[in-house]
């Protein structure tokens, strides 16, 4: 599947070894994301998603801004307090929570490609999906909302669509820590 895309070959944006052990210490899972990554990448490779729907309904009118090859670090849930949050206000909690990453490191909301991307790969090593039943935000845009990636059922169960700011029953944030070096476009 997906996985497939990268097999941990550490790329240039890589932790410190100091903070790597710091990231997996405190429960975190690290994963090196593949260059150039998009939703259309994802699905040509199989990716799990539940419709076309996003691909021939939104897809037009976003812009994904896909990282440089880097290292990431996620825990397979919400961040406490996020759930039921408008995008604002996690962006809040977010810059509240980086004050607990480890030096040359940051949180971030990240790309919807960077979250299908970690779900799949958890999924493959795991044999769970991180966010069941729940949506998570991104920092892609559609209109004048963001893009939510959110996961229900087993069979194909990845949904991202576009989510009106007025909302955010539902809806939370998984935080990305990304090494400084490499957290060029937030």
């Amino acid at each position: 599947m997906v996985a497939d895309l990268m097999r941990e070959r550490p790329p240039a944006g890589a932790f410190a070894p100091e903070a790597a052990a710091i990231i997996e210490r405190n429960g975190w899972r690290i994963l090196n994301l593949p260059a150039g990554l998009t939703l259309a990448t994802l699905r040509q490779q199989g990716a799990p998603f539940r419709s076309d729907r996003y691909f021939k309904e939104f897809a037009g009118e976003v812009v994904e801004t896909p990282r440089p090859a880097c290292s990431i670090a996620y825990q397979p849930a919400l961040l406490a307090g996020s759930l039921n949050l408008r995008y604002e206000a996690c962006e809040g909690l977010i810059a509240e929570f980086n004050r607990s990453v480890p030096a040359g490191c940051h949180a971030v909301i990240g790309q919807a490609a960077a979250y299908v991307y970690v779900i799949d790969r958890h999924y493959t090593d795991t044999g769970s999906f991180p966010l069941a039943g729940a949506y998570c935000w991104t920092s892609d845009q559609y209109r004048e909302t963001h893009l939510v990636v959110g996961v229900f059922g087993r069979e194909r169960p990845i949904i991202v669509a576009p989510l009106p700011e007025k909302q955010g029953r539902g809806v939370g944030v998984m935080p990305l820590i990304v090494p400084i070096s490499a957290d060029n476009t937030d």
